[in-house]
């Protein structure tokens, strides 16, 4: 008896099967908002189609990442849960692989290394593609004498002075928020580190080997353009309704942040002529590149006692339909090729990626989880000057050492 009421305590607690024979799987989301509403929508379509399996949202909300910690450490993960840029180098190890699914054979290429491990498994199911670039004004590069978007990061330079002497900001800082500060030096390492052909140190940084002396380059770059006068002035303690006033006036030409920065700027001043361009390469030779990342994805814990179940749902959560509601809900293109876009602004930004070099977050694709907090406190540090470009760089090496698996 005593066995008997464990095992069916143990049912009921998991929450997966019930005595009337349908299995309910739990699917962990940590999207809020317009988001939350679109998975909703088709979990319900899902549940109102099927007698014999229901999926039940579950939202761990500010504490995802640290609860999905713990119930990895316990190898006691939901049956389905979203990955929120890290399916490969978080969550890799724990879901199950999709290589064999129908749909994934219309993911589009750009997003489809992003969820691919190195054993070539696809390991999540990605709904959008979060792309991003520079933001840039062109009525203000024309205003400068500029006709093109610079390629590589001398051209970057020399367009600032450019823009600079025809009395506009090159650049516009967000340095009250310290994410702000931290794309800014996270994109500059991704061309002078792991983008170029002459000088690449991608492979040092995925295994280990990496010489943390030469991140003194990117942190000096930076530190460059405000000694140059390329920077606003209260870089420091500017905040990013700075930067969208700036842009929508013409009066800033770049920032380093993500589209929703073009979607601010447009409430400000619809004409404004602004819009996402490719990151500049390190050097002559080198491409100019995007940064393609999985905003949504969702993975299948390769352990639950209902994989079969899960597999089915999220082949149903793959259905053209239901990938591009997910995606338009926050204005980003599908990841697939069979989802039907009419929207022109994710037309236009399909209309860049297809043929474009593409690459991950640098922060996603090498440095260990955790890190991104300690770039957070680098690039403020470095960038107010309470730490000099090598003592940063000190800081990025000891917590690479430290949270390296």
């Amino acid at each position: 008896m005593l066995v008997l009421i464990t095992a069916l305590c143990s049912v009921f607690a998991s929450g997966q099967a019930e005595d009337d024979g349908v299995v309910t799987l739990e699917f962990a989301i940590k999207e809020t908002g317009s988001t939350l509403e679109a998975y909703e929508a088709i979990v319900d379509s899902f549940n109102s189609s099927r007698d014999d399996v229901q999926v039940e949202i579950v939202s761990y909300g500010k504490d995802y990442q640290s609860l999905m910690k713990t119930k990895m450490a316990a190898n006691d993960l939901p049956d389905l849960f979203t990955t929120h840029g890290w399916a490969v180098a978080l969550y890799g190890d724990y879901l199950e692989p999709l290589n064999d699914r129908a749909w994934t054979e219309h993911l589009i290429p750009e997003i489809k290394s992003t969820v691919t491990d190195y054993d070539g498994n696809i390991v999540a199911l990605p709904m959008d593609i979060d792309i991003t670039g520079l933001i840039c004004n062109d009525d203000v590069l024309a205003a400068a004498g500029i006709e093109s978007r610079p390629v590589t990061l001398d051209e970057f330079l020399e367009d600032c002075e450019k823009i600079k002497e025809a009395g506009y900001t090159p650049i516009h800082i967000a340095g009250k928020d310290s994410s702000d500060v931290a794309g800014l030096f996270s994109r500059i390492s991704l061309s002078i580190l792991t983008m170029s052909k002459t000088q690449n140190y991608a492979e040092e940084l995925l295994d280990g080997t990496f010489d943390w002396t030469k991140y003194d380059e990117v942190g000096q770059f930076v530190l460059n353009l405000v000694d140059k006068g390329y920077t606003n002035v209260d870089y420091l303690t500017a905040d990013k309704s700075g930067t969208y006033r700036g842009l929508a006036q013409n009066k800033v030409a770049f920032a380093f942040q993500s589209n929703l920065t073009i979607a601010e700027v447009k409430k400000l001043n619809p004409d404004a002529n602004v819009s996402m361009m490719e990151i500049p390469g390190y050097t002559e030779g080198d491409d100019s590149f995007l940064i393609s990342g999985e905003r949504d994805a969702v993975g299948v814990w390769k352990d639950s006692e209902h994989l079969d179940a899960a597999l089915e749902f999220i082949d149903y959560l793959a259905k053209p339909e239901n990938v591009l509601l997910v995606a338009e809900a926050y204005s980003l293109p599908p990841s697939m090729d069979n989802a039907e876009v009419t929207d022109p602004g994710i037309l236009a930004i399909l209309d860049q990626i297809i043929g474009t070099t593409v690459t991950n977050h640098f922060d996603r694709q090498y440095l260990p989880d955790g890190m991104w907090n300690t770039l957070k406190v680098y690039s403020t540090s470095v960038l107010s000057g309470e730490s000099t470009v090598s003592e940063g760089s000190e800081l990025m090496a000891q917590d690479y050492a430290r949270l390296k698996k």
